[in-house]
């Protein structure tokens, strides 16, 4: 096996791959990255056998063949080389590496045989998705994943596939996002999919200068296909909780706030929370919320007064201060409204205008003072 490639194509294929790569494994090959060559490109393929990544290189391919290599130490050589050409000789599992100025460097690989192969996508329904769109639905619902390992069904991203309507679903049983896009071009998949946090992150950073992806769904894996990368994960095969029963129909109270000064105040107001419960009590009446927070074991307290509009009886609620802080970070515009009933009952959030054809609520549960 014999080729030669551009040390920065090499070096930013393998910078895409190696973010599947398990840190700790008990296999060691899954410490390694494949790599194959097909006619004028370099295949790189890593997997931890959840997920598996295949991204392309051009090369000029002078004898063909495949070979697993240690993706760290392959990964820190092409880091520190200069811009050049790379060529490489691979006999017998040693890999060689050279450079035109005399640089030569001798690896350790294991055979391709030892690597698993691709997952094999059956029964498969294949759609047209906007990279913004799957971007917007990872970056609004990934926040409120579960990393609770207990929790399988609470590990992921709830997809719900139906005719002309695509919804993103994410929980942690604190809080829960949903964004649906209505007019969603799609005839031909009605399904519920749970896709794991982990292949979601590795897809998004992959999406960048991309317009359509191509997204595949099997019985047990989905497959997704940029220009230069195809990536694969088996799809949590749990069921989801039922979480629009947990969705307040009626929340009467009605608050408007501005998101920066809302936001930029419960920053200020957590640092004086109990470092363990992050609690911190809103006291809503007319016009005004006030915002405090508490520490008993380090006498400390803090206060802050906000102008708002509020429709609704008196009342104070307590919640997480960190939660809260992520729900208004992921609300888009000026102002938020935010529905309420109880002390005790999960309030609603929403940017105070959706964008066309989008629909996003965060519902928060609050915690007892």
């Amino acid at each position: 096996m014999k080729f030669t490639v551009s040390k920065n194509d090499l070096y930013q294929s393998l910078q895409k791959v190696s973010k599947v790569t398990p840190v700790r494994s008990t296999l060691p090959i899954l410490s390694c990255i494949l790599m194959t060559t097909k006619k004028d490109s370099l295949c790189l393929r890593s997997t931890d056998l959840e997920i598996t990544m295949e991204t392309y290189c051009n090369a000029d391919i002078i004898e063909e063949g495949s070979i697993a290599v240690p993706g760290r130490i392959i990964l820190d050589i092409a880091a520190e080389l200069p811009e050049t050409d790379l060529t490489f000789f691979i006999k017998d599992e040693t890999i060689e590496i050279k450079t035109p100025l005399g640089g030569e460097y001798k690896i350790a690989g294991r055979s391709s045989s030892e690597f698993s192969a691709a997952p094999l996508i059956d029964d498969s329904t294949t759609i047209l998705f906007s990279a913004e769109k799957f971007q917007r639905i990872v970056d609004k619902t990934i926040f409120s994943v579960s990393h609770n390992e207990m929790r399988g069904a609470l590990n992921g991203v709830l997809f719900q596939f139906s005719k002309n309507q695509l919804r993103g679903v994410a929980t942690d049983g604190h809080k829960l996002v949903q964004l649906t896009y209505e007019n969603f071009k799609n005839n031909t998949l009605e399904r519920d999919i749970i896709i794991p946090v982990k292949f979601l992150n590795v897809s998004v950073s992959n999406l960048q200068k991309t317009g359509d992806v191509r997204f595949k769904v099997g019985k047990n894996h989905v497959m997704l296909e940029t220009e230069e990368s195809i990536i694969y994960t088996r799809i949590i095969e749990e069921r989801f909780p039922d979480y629009e029963s947990v969705i307040p129909i009626k929340n009467p109270n009605k608050v408007l706030v501005d998101i920066d000064d809302f936001l930029s105040s419960v920053k200020r107001i957590s640092i004086f929370a109990n470092k363990n419960t992050h609690q911190i009590a809103l006291t809503f009446s007319e016009n005004k919320v006030i915002l405090s927070a508490e520490d008993i074991e380090t006498a400390s307290t803090a206060k802050e007064e906000l102008p708002i509009i509020y429709e609704g009886e008196p009342m104070t609620i307590g919640y997480n201060a960190e939660y809260l802080k992520d729900v208004f970070r992921h609300l888009d515009g000026d102002k938020a409204k935010i529905y309420l009933n109880t002390p005790l009952s999960a309030g609603l959030f929403y940017p105070e205008e959706q964008k066309e054809e989008e629909h996003l609520l965060i519902l928060l549960m609050p915690i007892r003072l």
